[in-house]
């Protein structure tokens, strides 16, 4: 892309900041794509959107001929971990705008409102953020771990006399959300699955702060338990086993109180599929992780092997049934799902341990496995933008490229319509209107700078 100074008299004091001009606009809303549009923004937020033929006044032109807009995409499912300035920065440069952190080991009140200041200050290039509360399970419930400390990064609900202090916790540091812990596993030996009595009060409570209550599932029964209990998101749909015959009234429930569903496919893939593809490892979009990738490269085998147990031991397959179908089995019922109206969002459990799940990048790879389920590139963009908006109750701002919203845009070069894939083509990253610095070792970096007025 490149850019220009309008400097006709008229012009000289636009009513816009800048313009884009004579792009494919993908709004995010699942409407169709509009060819030869202009956007014109203001500030940080989106002035107008008109067919490029039409007047405009703008104080700067950017010509995007041949270029495709989409909205800032979200990954409403990520970690903290202990470099996190580096992972936000990394999102960035990969076109995620908007992040939800759940409650996680790395998470405390105190970072994670660091980072929101931070980044609202401009400090470190970082996505905007929003989290839940802290982890609420039981003694000896999921999450297990002696490096989770209680009340620092974990509560271990006893007694219901404890919930209103911990959601007034999470109130008073910022919190949108409690994230509960109906989760018996992942692996043996299975513990006991929170009392209802104590999610009934968890729910009362959250209710009274103005707070949502998102569920962390593994498996069907979980869903069912957290449907009973009118959770507002479930945060996994690694297992859940879904009956078509038999499940349709909790489908038909998700569809009707608009329950969101957080897929993180991704989780299931970097322990699987990634370790058997370690080629992938030279890809471009791997230089900006020279650290992770050379950490993984030392551990190939190792990886390899775990992964081969994973799926001859939990999923009890051969890997070659793996390959052939596991992953996009379920990707077939993400996009089932969202057929029968269930809003499905896009989210990766970035930033557990295993470091094929790598921030930025791992948000175009379950868009990925999104289509490989069958689901069409204007629906899976709608999963990355608006949906997610939706789900954290911010879409008044975020989510689609409309008039009067935020200018979180990617500007790509190929069309993500032909092949979602083509999201990872990307030429400029704006969050509130300006120009992100993307990193330069990959994509060649921005391709178009804003100039200077």
């Amino acid at each position: 892309m490149f850019s220009c100074k309008n400097n006709s008299p008229e012009n000289q004091k636009g009513i816009a900041d800048y313009a884009i001009t004579n792009v494919t606009l993908i709004d995010g809303t699942g409407n169709k794509a509009a060819p030869n549009t202009t956007i014109l923004i203001k500030g940080e937020k989106i002035f107008d959107i008109v067919d490029s033929n039409a007047e405009i006044q703008a104080d700067s032109i950017i010509n995007g001929t041949g270029k495709f807009i989409i909205p800032g995409i979200f990954d409403n499912h990520f970690h903290l971990g202990e470099d996190n300035d580096r992972r936000l920065k990394r999102m960035i440069h990969f076109g995620v705008t908007n992040v939800f952190i759940p409650g996680s080991s790395f998470m405390t009140y105190p970072i994670v409102k660091r980072l929101d200041s931070i980044e609202k200050t401009g400090k470190v290039t970082s996505p905007s953020i929003k989290y839940s509360s802290l982890f609420v399970t039981v003694p000896d419930g999921h999450p297990r771990g002696d490096y989770r400390i209680e009340g620092k990064n974990i509560y271990r609900l006893r007694s219901e006399e404890e919930i209103p202090v911990i959601v007034k916790e999470a109130k008073e540091n910022g919190a949108i959300a409690i994230k509960l812990m109906i989760e018996d596993g992942p692996t043996p030996p299975f513990i006991e699955i929170i009392d209802s009595t104590l999610i009934n009060r968890i729910r009362k409570e959250a209710d009274k702060a103005g707070l949502m209550l998102f569920a962390h599932i593994g498996e069907r029964k979980e869903w069912k338990i957290s449907l009973e209990h009118n959770v507002d998101a479930l945060m996994h749909f690694t297992n859940p086993s879904i009956d078509w015959e038999n499940d349709m009234d909790l489908v038909k429930q998700m569809q009707t109180d608009s329950i969101y569903w957080v897929t993180t496919g991704m989780l299931i893939a970097a322990y699987t599929r990634y370790p058997l593809n370690p080629e992938w490892l030279d890809s471009e979009h791997w230089k900006v992780y020279d650290r992770e990738r050379e950490e993984l490269k030392k551990n190939q085998e190792k990886h390899r092997q775990i992964a081969i147990s994973i799926i001859e031991n939990g999923f009890r397959m051969s890997v070659e049934e793996f390959q052939n179908g596991y992953l996009k089995k379920i990707a077939s019922d993400w996009r089932k799902l969202d057929s029968l109206g269930v809003q499905m969002v896009v989210g990766t459990d970035g930033g557990t341990p295993n470091l094929y799940n790598i921030p930025g990048l791992n948000v175009h790879k379950e868009m990925q496995l999104y289509q490989e389920g069958g689901m069409k590139p204007e629906r899976i963009i709608k999963c990355a933008s608006l949906n997610a908006a939706k789900m954290l109750k911010i879409d008044k701002d975020y989510g689609s490229v409309e008039i009067g919203k935020i200018a979180n845009m990617l500007v790509l070069d190929k069309n993500p319509l032909d092949d979602i894939s083509n999201t990872l083509s990307i030429n400029t990253v704006l969050k509130k209107g300006k120009i992100q610095k993307r990193i330069t070792n990959a994509n060649n970096g921005n391709r178009c700078t804003r100039p200077n007025k």
